[in-house]
């Protein structure tokens, strides 16, 4: 082993032992040759039938470099399509600003190589840079995903090494659409942070004292009824009056006043919904004890609502932290982003082996937007007035949507379809394929939801599930917060680059400063900045954090 190749495997064995023996073990591709450049540098070639292809410039690689930096201003998070000699990434990894390099390579034999003729311990060693060897696209997904973070490490930008994409355009194409796929995922998620990032935080420190009471358990069940409060719901209820006998009935919160109006009493109720809105479901209370099935991250006013509170734990990064650090409470599938895909879930944890879905239209059959009894219907029925009809408002409420479709049957009937109803069974679909229930859409009016025909896996026996309920807490509401307050308080500065820094801290500080990152998205928005420094957009964030917490110290006393 030569001393260059051994410095590389040193300095990739710090960040990926794993494919630092892979490449070790890799036999050199004996089509890699050794130009030198006009500039002096030298170049690596690849030796192909159709002649010699160089991987960069042979006249001045480095200026080569410099200009193709210029063209993606700013740093970001780059994604590099192949290493060559690194020239390339060497100006991007110069900027303060640059939070992340991941760098995808599709023959280890190519590497292995390189690294026998270039130094690239240097580049090897920057703990922003990821090397990446023949990744399928799960492995390369999954990869950005954990590096990736918005709101420290900006915009995310693919750079080519155009003469390694020519040579296997077909292997790089893949992750140019891995790539997309990613970008599309993360944009949702911080869409969704951006909008509700800190109310998830402060609703969430508010139902602390509430969430350490002791609740009674939910114990396990075998078959379930999850209703949902589309149009159809109407025109399924005899149906459902019978379906519900000796199964447990879970109602949306959007459905329960069109139960509790046909004097339809659920077994559970589940609520999601960080915004204040989501009260105007529970304007009749939910019914003496059946349990209210709460999100950490979920209104107080809507906790009082209810005599028996069940409150679980969703993927925020603050609601996992209260239930590593406070108490363990259980923990639903909201990624649906619906309160359908939650109630559903809810009924998975249970233990039902088989889940019956009423109402689930995810469309607007013949342009009716809800089933009568819920909350719309009353509310737009004060709002109305003879210049304003309850039609035009149920109408101004579907064309909010920047685009509406229009589906028809054969029959005659229609509905209108919007692409987030779209997004919401999609994913259902998708996750009643991963579950080990069977999930029975009751098809109305609605959108064909479009499942499974028989489920996988082996559920246990009821009496062997774990109860619904959450853990003992390890101290009071008011011991946590003042805890969090205090390491929040303690926390050193992100000092750019921000993701550096970051990962630099023991895991307990990192923990704390990820609590806060949806609320950064959240505050970047309020503010209307979108170059706001990340070092400064944390601390803003961190304040205001603090000025919560102390707040409701304040208020608990």
């Amino acid at each position: 082993m030569n001393g260059i190749l051994q410095r590389n495997l040193l300095a990739l064995s710090a960040s990926d032992p794993d494919l630092a023996d892979r490449v070790s073990k890799a036999r050199p591709d004996p089509a890699v040759l050794l130009e030198t450049a006009r500039s002096g540098a030298p170049v690596p070639v690849l030796r192909r039938e159709s002649g010699a292809l160089a991987l960069h410039s042979r006249m001045d690689p480095e200026r080569e470099a410099d200009r193709l930096a210029e063209a993606y201003p700013g740093g970001g998070f780059i994604v590099f399509l192949g290493l060559g000699a690194g020239y390339g990434i060497r100006p991007f990894l110069e900027r303060p600003a640059t939070g992340g390099v991941l760098v995808v390579e599709y023959s280890l034999g190519l590497l292995r190589a390189v690294l026998e003729l270039f130094d690239l311990a240097p580049v090897l060693s920057d703990r922003r840079v990821r090397l990446l060897a023949d990744p399928d696209e799960a492995t390369l997904e999954r990869a950005i995903f954990e590096a990736y973070i918005p709101i420290l490490t900006g915009d995310l930008a693919t750079v080519p090494l155009r003469a390694r994409v020519d040579a296997d355009p077909d292997l790089f194409s893949e992750a140019v659409e891995a790539v997309r796929r990613v970008i599309s995922r993360v944009s949702d998620d911080y869409s969704v942070q951006a909008f509700f990032g800190r109310r998830w935080f402060s609703n969430t420190v508010r139902n602390l004292y509430a969430a350490e009471k002791p609740v009674r358990p939910m114990p396990p069940i075998r078959e379930a009824v999850v209703t949902a409060a589309g149009p159809s719901l109407d025109d399924l209820i005899p149906d459902l009056e019978r379906m519900r006998r000796d199964r447990f009935l879970i109602a949306t919160d959007t459905s329960l006043g069109a139960l509790l109006a046909r004097d339809i009493r659920p077994d559970a109720v589940v609520s999601i919904d960080c915004q204040h809105i989501s009260y105007y479901h529970f304007l009749t209370p939910v019914p003496g004890e059946v349990p209210l099935v709460l999100d950490l991250a979920s209104p107080p006013s809507v906790a009082r609502r209810a005599r028996r509170i069940h409150f679980f734990s969703s993927g925020h990064p603050f609601c996992r932290f209260v239930s590593a650090h406070f108490r363990p409470f259980p923990s639903l599938d909201t990624s649906g982003g619906n309160v359908t895909h939650a109630a559903v879930s809810l009924a998975e944890t249970l233990g039902a082996r088989r889940i019956f879905l009423y109402g689930a239209d995810f469309s607007y059959p013949q342009g009716a937007s809800y089933a009568r009894g819920t909350y719309i219907h009353r509310y737009f029925r004060i709002r109305s007035s003879r210049k304003t009809p309850q039609e035009g408002l149920f109408a101004s409420f579907l064309y909010r949507n920047l685009q509406v479709d229009r589906e028809r049957d054969p029959d005659g009937t229609f509905r209108y379809v919007t692409k987030p109803l779209q997004a919401y069974r999609q994913r259902l679909e998708g996750f009643a394929a991963t579950l080990s229930a069977e999930l029975v859409p009751v098809r109305g009016r609605g959108v064909e939801i479009r499942v499974p025909a028989a489920y996988s896996g082996v559920r246990p026996e009821p009496s062997r599930l774990s109860l619904f309920a959450p853990g003992r807490a390890s101290c009071s509401a008011r011991e946590f917060l003042e805890t969090y307050r205090d390491g929040l308080a303690g926390l050193p500065e992100l000092a750019p680059p921000s993701i550096l820094t970051l990962r630099g801290l023991p895991p307990e500080r990192q923990d704390l400063w990820t609590t806060l990152l949806p609320a950064a998205a959240a505050l970047r928005r309020g503010l209307g900045e979108t170059q706001i420094p990340a070092r400064e957009l944390m601390e803003r964030t961190r304040t205001w954090a603090l000025e919560i917490v102390s707040a409701e110290l304040e208020a608990g006393r």
